[in-house]
């Protein structure tokens, strides 16, 4: 038995997002595979396997008490008792509370593999629990509905960071291309073309929530963010200008977004001279995540150029590149 999930990549929003603005994020085809193999001999457990790690294995009428406990710990964390690195014990701990949500599952291995980079801001977490959850609801015979799962793909990641993504569980869950604002999430009907790749330009040397927290220390209350909500929002009607043979509006918005971010601290010098790069190549990029407010890395990098030896600029800076395809399926179960 096996299913499948997608990452994400954010287009517009990020940052700002936080403080009211809509976000758009769409699914990529680079994905996190579970697969679960149901114990051939006699066994009262399950067991989770994560990529090549060794096996962590509980007995299956042990699932609701861990559920239980971890529920637990999160309400001490929302007490200002614990921190977010003490929820879990383990990564696998995370993938039997997502099992844990679709009731009594029979004894055997949940293994995962993945080709999603790890700390890249793309949704791993999120899509790790999303297949798991596929794989657990055809277990129990209780399908869920994709407003379902996506709430209990959120509802599950909280133990990861903290709080739930509305952008990552939306994004791994319907698939394509979406928007969310205020937890609300639309579908969009605009799709991504040819031109677009993604771009690790190396691991932030903060977190994702440092660099949240010293960008509230000085923007919280700046009239900035309707900036970056008027570029969002201007999205979905570019993109589908490009599909009429015409990028201009779209280059303009990832242009000016990458500006609004720079102004809010969170593109390291280095990116922005690789952005300049591509820019003069007459394509546009952008930091696609949380970047960095100190360091020289920025994390993921969105790039859109539709014509142009981005390869050859990437070598030049040291970065991985990877096309940027869209995944319109979300999780799902793999038929056989």
């Amino acid at each position: 038995m096996n299913a499948i999930a997608p990452g994400k990549v954010i287009l517009s929003g990020e940052h700002s997002v936080v403080y009211g603005a809509p976000a758009i994020a769409v699914a990529v085809s680079a994905h996190i595979h579970t697969s679960f193999e149901v114990a051939q001999t006699p066994s009262e457990e399950l067991g989770v396997v994560i990529g090549a790690d060794t096996p962590v294995t509980l007995p299956c009428d042990y699932l609701d008490t861990l559920k239980q406990t971890l529920d637990q710990r999160f309400h001490e964390l929302e007490a200002g008792n614990i921190g977010v690195s003490e929820l879990l014990d383990n990564p696998e701990q995370l993938l039997f509370y997502a099992m844990a949500q679709c009731g009594s599952l029979p004894a055997g291995t949940l293994t995962t593999s993945s080709s999603l980079p790890t700390g890249s801001g793309m949704g791993s977490s999120a899509a790790a629990i999303g297949a798991t959850l596929a794989l657990a609801e055809r277990l129990v015979a209780k399908p869920l509905s994709l407003e379902q799962r996506f709430a209990l793909v959120r509802h599950c990641e909280r133990l990861q960071h903290g709080r739930g993504s509305a952008i990552d569980a939306a994004a791994v869950t319907y698939g394509g291309l979406i928007q969310v604002q205020n937890s609300a999430v639309t579908r969009l009907s605009c799709h991504l073309g040819a031109g677009w790749y993604r771009v690790n330009s190396g691991r932030p040397a903060v977190s994702t929530g440092q660099c949240v927290e010293a960008v509230r220390a000085r923007f919280a209350d700046s009239d900035i963010w309707q900036e970056f909500a008027q570029v969002t929002q201007a999205l979905p009607d570019a993109l589908d200008q490009v599909a009429q043979h015409d990028d201009t509006a779209v280059l303009s918005l990832i242009r000016q977004n990458h500006r609004l971010l720079c102004k809010i601290g969170v593109v390291p010098e280095p990116v922005q001279r690789f952005v300049e790069s591509v820019e003069l190549l007459g394509g546009a990029a952008k930091i696609s995540g949380a970047g960095a407010h100190q360091g020289k890395c920025g994390g993921l990098v969105l790039v859109y150029l539709p014509a142009g030896d981005i390869q050859a600029l990437c070598q030049q800076f040291g970065y991985e590149l990877a096309v940027l395809e869209e995944d319109r399926a979300g999780a799902h179960f793999i038929e056989d």
